[in-house]
């Protein structure tokens, strides 16, 4: 059978993870190409460029200073990209850490830059082939991920990336899901939000998404777009208080967060809600989180609230914006470091986290 997928990589820098993405492939039924072990004898060059014409889709691992050489007309990686550039393939750029692109390239691969890369992430390796594999035009023999509807995840926490880790993790969400961590909100800008299926902002210190106003003021609409026209916002504790400034936030979510209470523990007590719309229905009737804080302030009369304190302060609800949904958490405040349910994180939180992701309106 022909190759369906060919790998272009530089052997110094590349190889290691072209090979991973090679078994991978390979394991989920695809025809690979990966030239270390794929070529017999006969003409280097000639085999190569026939490859090429059998497959629909080339894989580029970008390393940094992976297109430094693309300077020499004979480099090879250059000779690659330009042949299936001139054949109208389909080029997948995969993008490793520290990898920049040039300031120019030569003339007959300035296209690369056109092409939708995909970032490698190593800690969720499975969710990284699973969105690939999304973007091979070839279908692979077996029945994979690939043919379904991967349900992509954004995620952003303003503390060390290491906790949320552990909550992604733990949460051990569908295969079909794939989750992104974001280093910056501002990150946001530059995503096709309109192939997310989930945003999460876990906000605990009030971190504003931005240092400037303007920019801030452009999140928060770019937000309220991607709701308004279908997509899922979960946001926690300061994303609504009133000096991270996200006006457009408290208007879609119904709720503007004015005052606060720093408790050590948070008892959470379900709402009838919950039975009514058949939402977090693997949180017990009640449980303790070790939050630090309570906010509250005046809330929109059509929010759903799903679990309140003894006094009925609400602690989660949600508001359905245009065709969206908002979903709010009261965990978790920041002192030294994010309060213990979201640090250790507490069970409790993990599960509330992870049905609020799974949430159908």
């Amino acid at each position: 059978m022909p190759y369906q997928v060919f790998i272009s990589y530089r052997r110094r820098g590349g190889e290691a993870l072209g090979y991973l993405i090679k078994e991978k492939l390979q394991a989920a039924g695809y025809i690979v190409f990966f030239d270390i072990e794929s070529l017999s004898s006969g003409k280097f060059n000639t085999k190569l460029m026939d490859v090429i014409d059998t497959c629909n889709d080339v894989i580029l691992i970008l390393n940094p200073g992976g297109l430094d050489r693309c300077v020499n007309e004979d480099d090879w990686v250059r000779k690659e990209i330009s042949y299936a550039l001139s054949k109208e393939k389909k080029i997948i750029p995969i993008f490793m850490d520290g990898f920049e692109w040039p300031n120019t390239l030569p003339e007959d691969i300035s296209e690369l830059k056109y092409f939708n890369g995909i970032h490698v992430n190593y800690e969720f390796f499975d969710g990284f082939i699973h969105k690939l594999q999304t973007q091979i035009s070839n279908k692979s023999s077996k029945n994979t991920i690939a043919q379904k509807e991967l349900n992509h995840i954004l995620v952003w926490g303003d503390f060390n990336r290491s906790y949320l880790k552990k909550i992604i993790k733990r949460m051990n969400l569908p295969e079909e899901y794939y989750i992104e961590i974001l280093e910056d909100p501002l990150a946001l800008m530059s995503k096709d939000l309109s192939a997310v299926d989930t945003i999460v902002l876990i906000d605990t210190d009030v971190t504003k998404l931005s240092n400037n106003d303007f920019t801030i003021d452009r999140i928060n609409k770019e937000l309220e777009k991607y709701v308004d026209q279908g997509g899922k916002l979960v946001a926690t504790h300061d994303i609504i208080y009133r000096r991270t400034r996200n006006e457009a936030l408290q208007g879609m979510f119904g709720c503007k967060i004015a005052y606060f209470k720093q408790v050590e523990s948070v008892e959470y007590i379900k709402d009838e809600n919950c039975n009514d719309f058949d939402v977090f229905t693997q949180l017990p009737d009640s449980f303790v989180l070790h939050d630090d804080e309570i906010c509250w302030g005046d809330t929109s009369p059509d929010i759903d609230v799903y679990f309140k304190t003894k006094e009925g302060t609400p602690l989660v609800f949600s508001r359905e914006y245009g065709k969206g949904l908002c979903v709010w958490l009261n965990s978790g405040d920041f002192k030294y470091y994010p309060s213990l349910s979201i640090s250790k994180p507490e069970s409790h939180f993990v599960l509330m986290l992870k049905e609020a992701i799974l949430m159908k309106w």
